[in-house]
């Protein structure tokens, strides 16, 4: 299992690098996947919200999402695939 997760981490940060994130998007996208919510994240990252919001717009454009639900259905949705479909 840890190893699949370890795979599963690999991939979301090989992803995030081909979106081009930036360090702190990629804390923030991160996050948004365990499911934080932006007051959340600011508290964990002792920033403000506002700023939290303009990263996570951030990452919905430089990842071509329309939002949160998108982000986390782009990393899900290979998870569901058949085995014999996935790459």
């Amino acid at each position: 299992m840890r190893e699949l997760l370890k795979g599963l981490g690999d991939a979301i940060d090989a992803q995030f690098g081909r979106w081009k994130l930036t360090p702190a998007e990629r804390e923030v996208a991160l996050l948004m996947l365990k499911g934080l919510s932006h007051k959340e994240i600011s508290a964990a990252r002792e920033s403000s919200e506002r700023t939290v919001r303009q990263q996570a717009r951030a990452i919905y454009a430089k990842a071509n999402l329309s939002g949160r639900a998108a982000l986390s259905a782009f990393f899900l949705e290979d998870l569901l695939l058949p085995v014999d479909q996935r790459e």
